[in-house]
């Protein structure tokens, strides 16, 4: 990560009703752990959601969203962002 100050937001949302099921911040030097968070909300079902990818965009990126998918069948919303 470029920069140290950068922090790892992990949110999950319910798709029919948009209330928050987890919003998670944590420095992004903790990246391993968050992505092991991260790996419990991700629908299973998701195919190519490679944790390391998502760590390499982590250090190659200053901020933004890298990881946006819908689980419609737990109806839940995962977004994964640096800022």
């Amino acid at each position: 990560m470029s920069n140290s100050s950068n922090w790892l937001l992990i949110r999950v949302t319910d798709v029919k009703t948009g209330e928050s099921k987890a919003n998670v911040k944590i420095p992004a030097s903790l990246a391993n752990f968050g992505m092991k968070m991260a790996a419990k909300f991700a629908p299973g079902s998701v195919d190519g959601l490679d944790m390391n990818q998502i760590i390499e965009a982590m250090k190659n990126r200053s901020e933004g969203k890298l990881v946006d998918v819908v689980d419609e069948e737990k109806g839940e919303h995962v977004e994964i962002f640096v800022e």
